[in-house]
């Protein structure tokens, strides 16, 4: 298991996690749960560094982006 107050940056999609605190490119920080969320999940590179169920933590929908609202078109 890797030390986890060490900062990585993960090869797969270039974020950083320090501290259990992600860094995402834009935008403020966010948690491994919603790193997995919004990209690991979809992602599925085997270099990913957010893949251990145990430091993801639940998820939870707002983690995820969310839903469009419906466009009316015509």
């Amino acid at each position: 298991m890797a030390n986890l107050s060490q900062e990585q940056t993960c090869p797969a999609c270039g974020v950083t996690v320090a501290n259990d605190v992600v860094q995402f490119s834009n935008g403020s920080t966010g948690t491994r749960a919603r790193l997995y969320a919004r990209v690991c999940q979809y992602a599925k590179k085997p270099e990913c560094i957010n893949q251990d169920k145990e430091l993801i933590g639940v998820v939870l929908h707002e983690d995820g982006f969310m839903e469009a609202p419906p466009i009316k078109l015509g």
